[in-house]
Order: structure tokens, then sequence, then C-alpha cells
């Protein structure tokens, strides 16, 4: 009998712990639902820059790098619509699984600091941030982030704490990957080595072979792209300088603060919202924990990593007057998100898992229920975000280039949100170049093979420099208009600017 009560003891805890790995597998699966509906459901045209439907653009080429981004998120892009068909509700999936893939990351980092059930509120903290939601469904170079840091920062602290050489393998691959999605992976990747060196027994782990490895590993997968890079003349570098010149003191602090205070209020709403799954004697002593635990210094791992890459970014930004945007900071709430439920650990809260489903299942309810009527309230206002025709446009156009040449479109280009939407939005999904600097911004295209073939250049009304642009390529110039129809709703027809480019045209004298 004694046997079989030991047996019973010892099999407790791996019930409880595969019930806990069950309960955030559901939790990442009705993350990934919910926030594929609110994509389809909130959205007409992704977003109105085009940073979505430019990654499908660029993901026509495969590269090494693209004139403004490293290529992560193209590479991301055009491996998912390989398996997947283009549509709105394709891509939504897509970010929604980017985020679930930062946040089964983060719950691999919560286990090396926290027991098994609050490594399931951190993940839920993060789950409802903005960061990793609302912005994060916006799939571009910033977003891309979300997934890949959360699996950097768990990996290194496996290594340091380890040393195991399937740590320090996949550190340095993933530490690659996110250099490959934004350069500016580069503060997490010093707060790592930061956090290292502050804390002994981790600085002792920095001279063994499996750092080295690490970063060897690291160096290797970066490689190939560092040589495409020093090898550009007008790349991301260059783009970059560009694109964030120096500016005064006063507004470099500005920035600096305001990168901050955004960082620190995205995971701090989160909790708030979940401070019903504490028990209520002790939640007051748990959110004072919270709300002084990134001003208040200290020695562990928790504190380093999450503040580290948010004090160095506003260093960076004060020092060099960077025009540092705070959505450059998306994946830094999950480290936040970690640090906020560790303090209510420390202060002693008791956490309730029912409450917290019951919290969870009601704030997924209430943006589920909001995802469609915050689409109608932007209908009602008619704001172009809602009202452009991207998909009705590409449609058009492709129905008018079938009609007169007997085959479907090959090429688009012209204002770089309204091409690369209908090359995503098509029927055939035409090729997308680039009207502006063909050479930089689409070097796999040929030009030549643009002119055999033929094409559109469709520009915005408002596009002065893409139609003058576009005069060099075509005489044929068509005045445009397509309206839009969706969900009752049909709104205002909006001009464009298309010039026809028959196949065999005669290579412009520019």
């Amino acid at each position: 009998m004694s046997q079989v009560q030991n047996i019973t003891v010892l099999a407790r805890p791996q019930v409880r712990a595969l019930s806990l790995q069950a309960q955030l597998a559901c939790l990442l699966l009705c993350h990934v639902l919910l926030w594929t509906w609110v994509g389809w459901a909130s959205r007409s045209n992704f977003d109105a820059p085009g940073d979505m439907v430019e990654a499908y653009a660029w993901a026509q080429g495969w590269q090494w790098g693209y004139y403004k981004h490293p290529p992560l998120s193209a590479w991301i892009a055009g491996a998912w619509f390989s398996v997947v068909s283009e549509s709105q509700l394709g891509y939504s999936l897509l970010a929604a699984l980017n985020s679930a893939i930062g946040l089964a990351g983060l719950a691999v980092l919560a286990r090396e600091f926290l027991p098994g059930r609050w490594v399931l509120l951190a993940v839920a903290v993060a789950s409802l941030a903005p960061g990793l939601t609302t912005l994060g469904m916006r799939f571009n170079a910033n977003a891309v982030l979300i997934s890949t840091w959360p699996w950097t920062m768990a990996l290194f602290v496996r290594l340091m704490q380890r040393g195991r050489t399937q740590d320090a393998l996949l550190c340095g691959v993933m530490a690659a990957l996110a250099l490959l999605g934004k350069y500016y992976s580069a503060v997490m990747l010093l707060s790592l080595l930061v956090t290292a060196l502050w804390l002994p027994a981790w600085r002792t782990r920095l001279r063994t072979s499996s750092f080295l490895l690490a970063s060897a590993t690291a160096v290797l997968c970066f490689a190939p792209h560092a040589n495409w890079l020093l090898s550009q003349t007008h790349g991301p570098l260059q783009y970059a300088q560009a694109a964030t010149g120096q500016q005064l003191p006063s507004a470099s602090l500005m920035r600096a603060l305001n990168f901050a205070l955004v960082q620190a209020v995205f995971p701090l709403l989160a909790f708030v919202a979940l401070c019903t799954a504490l028990e209520p004697g002790t939640r007051k002593r748990a959110f004072v924990a919270v709300l002084s635990a990134p001003v208040r210094p200290r020695s562990d791992p928790v504190w380093l990593l999450a503040t580290l890459p948010v004090l160095a970014t506003m260093a960076i930004t004060l020092v060099s007057g960077a025009r540092t945007a705070w959505v450059w900071g998306l994946a830094i709430a999950a480290g936040l998100a970690l640090l906020a439920v560790q303090r209510a650990h420390e202060a002693g809260a008791r956490l309730n898992l029912r409450r917290l489903w019951s919290t969870l299942a009601t704030a997924w309810l209430v943006v589920a229920l909001l995802a469609p009527l915050w689409w109608h309230a932007r209908a009602s206002l008619r704001l172009p975000a809602v009202m452009e025709p991207r998909a009705e446009l590409a449609l058009h156009l492709s129905e008018r280039w079938q009609a007169k040449h007997q085959k479907a479109l090959p090429w688009i280009t012209g204002t770089r949100a309204l091409a690369a939407s209908v090359s995503f939005y098509a029927p055939s999904h035409p090729r997308y170049w680039s009207l502006w600097q063909p050479a930089t911004e689409t070097p796999w295209v040929d030009v030549g093979q643009v002119l055999s073939q033929g094409g559109l250049i469709v520009c915005a009304q408002d596009d002065e420099a893409c139609q003058e642009q576009a005069q060099a390529w075509s005489a044929e110039r068509l005045a445009v208009s397509v309206a839009k129809s969706a969900r009752g709703f049909q709104f205002e027809a909006q001009p464009f600017v298309v010039y026809w480019m028959s196949p065999q045209t005669p290579i412009p004298d520019l």
C-alpha cells in the first residue's frame, strides 16, 4: 500500500505540470483565434502606410536584405504565402501566430524565474499588452521582434544557467534572427551582455566554450547579410540615417521619456486588467510592488532583462539625437510583463487560476465584440483607412488589363502602398517593381523584362511625384474611379491615375 501511495504522491506534480501546460496551450490557441478574428474584422486594407503589403512585395525577390530593413519580415511573409493564399484572413493569421510564438518564448523565459501558475499569469499579462496585440497585428520589421526577442532572451538565460551546447546553438541562431528582423535588436543583445557581466555566476559563463559557441553561431548566421549590407551604397544603413536625423537636445529628451512611458504603460494596463485574478486581500500590495518595480533597480536578472532595453534606448536617443519611435519597442512588453508578475509574486500575492480564466474570457469577449464595431465606427466616419478601395482597385485593374491584352497583368508599380496592394489583392498577383529606384529598391527585377511584358503604373490622385515619374514610362494616362462596398456600406468612389505600359514599350530616355 505504501508503494502505491508513494507512486501517487510522485505522480501529482507531473499531473499538475501537464495541466498547466494544457492551460498554456489553450491560452495560446485562443490568442491566435481571437487576434486573427480581430485582424480580419477590424480592418479593410491592412495598415494605411502599406508595411504589410510591402513585406509581401519584397518577398517576391528573395534577398539577403532590402533597401529599408533587414530581410526577416519579408522572408516570413514570402514563406507564409507560398503555402497560404493571399487574403486579409491569411495575413491576420500570420500576425497572430507571430505574437503567439513570442508568448511561447516568454513562457520558456518565465519558467526560469517563476512557479508554473505564475508563468501562466505572465503570459496572460503579455497577451493583453497592446504591443503584442493591437499594434503587433501590423506585421512589419517592428512586429517581427515580438517573436524573436523572448526566445533569444529565454535561450540566453538557459545558456547562462546551464551552459548546454543545444542552448548555445539555439541562442546563437535566435540572436542572428533578431538582428535580421531589425538592427534595433542590438539594444536587446547589448542588454543581455550587460546583464551577464553584472551577475557573477553569469560572468563566469562568458568565459566558457558554450558562450563562444553561441557567439560564433550568431556571427555565422548573420555573416551573409552583413556581407550584403557592406556592399550596399543605398541600403538600410543609409535609409536609417536619412530617416532618423538628429534633433535638438530638448526634443531628444522628450522622445526618450515618451519611449519609456509608453513601454511601461503597455504591460501595466494589462496587469491592472488581470488584477482580479489575485485574491482580494493581496491585490493592493501586489499593485504597489508592480508600479514601483521599473524604477527600483535591483541586481536580479529579471529587472535587468526587462529594463535595460528601455534604458539603453533612452541613452542612445539622448546621445545620438536619433528620432526614436516608441513603436520600436513592441517586444519590450514581454520582459516588463514578466517583471510585473515576478514582483507581484514576491509581494505575497495569491493567484486564483479560475479567476484568471474568467478575466481572460471576459477580456477576449469584449475585444471580439469591439473589433467589428471599431470597423463600423470608422466606416461611419468615412475614414480613408476604411474607405480606400485597394482590393477593389486591384480587381478593376486586373480585369481591364485582361480584357485588353487577353492575359493576366504581369507587372505593377507606382505609389508604393497602392502598387504593393494591387500585387497582393489581384487574382494573378502581378509582380511589383519600384518606379522610384528600381536598382536599389527592387534589384531582382529586370526592367527590360518589365518593358517587354508590359504593366501598369498606379498613382494616388494627390501623388504628383508618382505621376511625374510615370510620364517618363508611358504617355497613356487614364483616370480611374473605384468605389468600395463592404458590410452594408457603399463608400464614395475614389480617384486614381493609371499609366498603361503596353507590352514591348520602348525604353524611355531618362
